[in-house]
């Protein structure tokens, strides 16, 4: 419900932006295109007719500065720029020279010069193009300051659950210190669990956190989680060039890997993690066994996951989903 009312209201937003925009540009050419305020009907119709190919290329232009533009393509948009450019030069001479003058021929209307068209048609294109940049960084700071209050609130809640670090960390290091030494894997297990924990407390209010710190987080997530699990339990974990200068926000990748041991067929697990990055762009690939109807997709955790993606990697990731009976596969690509 609240979905559709937002879309509604988009919707409106922008009828009403497009209405209010033509409206004083119908007046400022007018204004242009007349010497003085004594005016007659084909002062009005010339207007008219002459904002035609400029609502058009103004239209296919907002397109292409989102699809290519604010994605940094910026060899397809300029050449996109040029082609709209010729496209609207052509469409002026077409309907001046030929459709005008089988629907308002009672009218002359003064022929403008191949540079002057070209004038209006780059000064209306230039505008579009601004007029979508400004759109896109106002959403973009009312999403960064969406996503600021949340993480504020989330840092809160956590704060409110969380024991008191200290008392929780000396209590590991009594169990490890009573710990037999003979007993090597339970020590390892506290160790990964101290580890663990400290990452949670003390380095994801960042921002941002260095790759390498999210990957370690990851193996010792793994690692507790196998403990758990049978013994012949088929897990692999496969990382690919993440030690570099890469930084992500944290726990950003976390739900698709509790996913994997949250909804594996518990009787036969096999799952397979590859984390790999090239350039600037990460790939994470969650694939898990399941039992028959065990894992549906749409849950609270995938929703809440795509929520923060959105919010923190705008038009930057994708998330390809595989669900099928026996086996559920998640792609996500992120440009960090």
């Amino acid at each position: 419900m609240q979905t559709n009312t937002k879309m509604k209201e988009t919707v409106r937003n922008n009828i009403v932006a497009f209405s209010l925009f033509w409206t004083a540009s119908f007046f400022m050419l007018f204004r242009l295109f007349t010497k003085d305020f004594y005016n007659g009907t084909v002062d009005y119709v010339y207007t008219f007719v002459f904002q035609i190919p400029l609502i058009i290329i103004f239209w296919f232009n907002q397109k292409a500065v989102t699809k290519f533009f604010i994605k940094k393509n910026y060899l397809i948009y300029f050449t996109t720029f040029s082609l709209l450019l010729g496209i609207g030069i052509v469409l002026h001479f077409i309907i001046f020279d030929y459709a005008a003058k089988f629907v308002f021929s009672d009218f002359y209307f003064i022929k403008m010069s191949v540079v002057e068209v070209s004038q209006y048609i780059v000064a209306y294109l230039l505008i579009s193009l601004l007029f979508i940049l400004s759109k896109n960084s106002f959403e973009l700071r009312e999403k960064q300051f969406k996503l600021e209050n949340e993480n504020n609130q989330t840092q809160l809640n956590n704060l409110k659950a969380q024991l008191n670090p200290h008392f929780l960390f000396n209590s590991l290091n009594n169990i490890y210190s009573i710990t037999g030494k003979e007993n090597k894997e339970a020590r390892t297990y506290i160790i990964k669990l101290s580890d663990a924990l400290r990452y949670m407390l003390y380095k994801t209010s960042s921002d941002k956190v260095e790759l390498k710190d999210e990957v370690e987080y990851i193996e010792n997530y793994i690692g507790l989680e196998k403990l758990r699990l049978e013994s012949d339990a088929h897990i692999e974990f496969i990382k690919t060039n993440t030690d570099g200068q890469l930084h992500i926000a944290p726990l950003i990748l976390l739900p698709f890997i509790e996913n994997c041991f949250k909804h594996c067929n518990k009787s036969n697990v096999n799952i397979k993690i590859a984390l790999s990055t090239k350039n600037n762009t990460l790939q994470l690939l969650c694939e898990n066994n399941k039992a028959e109807n065990n894992f549906k997709e749409g849950g609270i955790g995938l929703a809440n996951s795509k929520k923060r993606l959105d919010l923190i990697y705008p038009n930057r990731y994708q998330l390809d989903i595989t669900d099928s009976e026996f086996m559920y596969k998640s792609v996500l690509k992120i440009e960090l």
